[in-house]
């Protein structure tokens, strides 16, 4: 059962209905049983993995808060659960990797990278006094495999999601239909990002990414360009319909982006680009590295560190390795020339530069190129194809953009317009955001026969232009392999 599809509308409305029928004390106990019965959907296989991860670090949490003042007890269970759970996490994704495809993984449980890094950063959270060890099995079981999340994130702490699946915490939810309203229209827009956008991208991206070595270098960059906006629809699609879903249940769970291509400077980017992710690398690995701490040289090596790590958590692969190393390197070079930059900004454009509207939007569009670039070795399977992409650059073949071949592509020309048209709307609505304009709150406070009209339109645009039926593979999320 895919979150893009029918089924998963049905499964979602009959869990949202059942919960507030349900007394309070119960209603823990009936989103881990849908929880449950919605990741088992995915693969009685992939459940295994998932009981593993939850009881493990369950166990764990409760000994390490036993162990009390016992510094060595308490390291000593925390490496060891530490280590199961991260060596089943190296065995599936990186056995192939490490041992040159000698030894593969027969599968690969989905969310796999999701879910472990939220029980082990509960774990750690424990062991550190931040949070106190869960004690109800089930509600522990719910904080890990919560439907919305599981497969794709937002990675959720103990300290911030735990509290709100307590008994206390339930009592105070009621039924509440405008904000069943608003967790709607959120989904909405996530399944509009997704289907309407990322997957018709994605097919036109598809068909050229297919054959690189056929089309010119004009061609190919604004396919990668085609790529940067598909992944980012794909991804925050996901995370409005999980923000959205838990919402309807009174729920809240973090925000995973805020406009990251308006960011100026891939540091920005990074603070704008799956938050929880960027958040959980900085406080469970950049810190302990020692981060900014212990002066400047080991502070650029641990960005470097982190940002290696990222790249292999995304897959296993050079292509990612090199991906993570480039985010790793504009921000070392970005901290190294930040003086140097400055001084020529200020120069060309005088002692007001930083607050100047042409700095800010060159600004944004070179953090955009650098990000868009460093794309292409995250979408591409190979470092031959990858090579050949930028070897295609140093001959353009502009041409081909007018030839119809480019326009061919899997879309026809009415596509290629919904797409433009929703793309323009996507920038619109994230410009708005980064000034503290939310559309969806500002539509939610007009008359109703202007706002009932606005969601039902939002309804019919999803059904008709999104890509759905029996033919349709409901694309599984792009970051659902990772």
């Amino acid at each position: 059962m895919q979150i893009v599809s029918f089924s998963f509308l049905i499964f979602f409305v009959v869990t949202v209905g059942v919960y507030y029928l349900l007394p309070t004390r119960i209603r823990h106990i009936w989103l881990f049983a849908a929880s449950f019965f919605f990741y088992f959907s995915q693969g009685a296989a992939h459940t295994v993995f998932l009981l593993f991860s939850i009881l493990s670090t369950w166990i764990g949490a409760l000994l390490t808060e036993k162990a009390g003042e016992r510094a060595g007890r308490k390291r000593c269970v925390l490496a060891v659960i530490l280590v199961c759970n991260l060596l089943i996490l190296l065995y599936f994704k990186y056995i192939g990797f490490f041992t040159g495809e000698r030894l593969r993984s027969p599968i690969l449980p989905i969310g796999i990278s999701f879910y472990l890094f939220q029980s082990v950063g509960y774990l750690i959270d424990v062991y550190r006094g931040k949070v106190s060890a869960e004690r109800d099995p089930i509600r522990y079981a719910l904080f890990v495999s919560f439907f919305p999340i599981v497969l794709s994130g937002p990675i959720e702490r103990g300290a911030h999601l735990l509290p709100q699946l307590q008994t206390a915490f339930f009592e105070t939810v009621r039924f509440d239909a405008d904000r069943i309203r608003d967790g709607f229209v959120r989904m909405l827009w996530g399944y509009f990002c997704k289907t309407v956008l990322a997957d018709r991208i994605a097919i036109a991206v598809d068909s050229i990414f297919a054959a690189p070595g056929s089309h010119g270098g004009a061609v190919l960059f604004l396919t990668s360009i085609l790529y940067t906006f598909q992944i980012y629809l794909d991804f925050a699609g996901y995370s409005s319909i999980a923000v959205g879903a838990a919402k309807t249940l009174g729920i809240e769970v973090v925000e995973n982006f805020d406009a990251p291509y308006l960011a100026k400077s891939v540091g920005d980017f990074w603070r704008r680009w799956h938050i929880s992710l960027s958040t959980w690398f900085r406080d469970y690995l950049y810190i302990p590295l020692g981060g900014n701490r212990k002066g400047q040289t080991r502070k650029l090596l641990n960005l470097m560190i982190v940002f290696l790590v990222s790249g292999l958590w995304h897959g296993a692969g050079w292509t990612f390795l090199i991906w993570g190393f480039l985010h790793g390197l504009y921000q070392v070079l970005g901290i190294l020339l930040a003086p140097v930059r400055k001084r020529i900004g200020m120069g060309i454009f005088g002692e007001d530069a930083e607050n100047r509207a042409s700095v800010r939007i060159l600004q944004t569009v070179w953090t955009f190129l650098l990000v868009n670039l460093a794309w292409i070795f995250f979408r591409l399977g190979t470092l031959s194809e990858v090579f050949t992409v930028f070897g295609s650059f140093a001959h353009p073949r502009i041409g081909e953009l007018f030839d119809g071949a480019f326009l061919a592509a899997g879309v026809n020309q009415a596509e290629w317009q919904l797409i433009l048209c929703g793309l323009v709307l996507v920038f619109v609505t994230d410009l708005l955001h980064l000034r503290g304009v939310r559309i969806a709150e500002w539509i939610s406070k007009q008359m109703l026969f202007i706002r009932w009209p606005v969601y039902l339109a939002g309804v019919v645009l999803v059904i008709v232009c999104g890509v759905w039926g029996p033919g349709y593979d409901a694309a599984s999320f792009i970051y659902y392999r990772f």
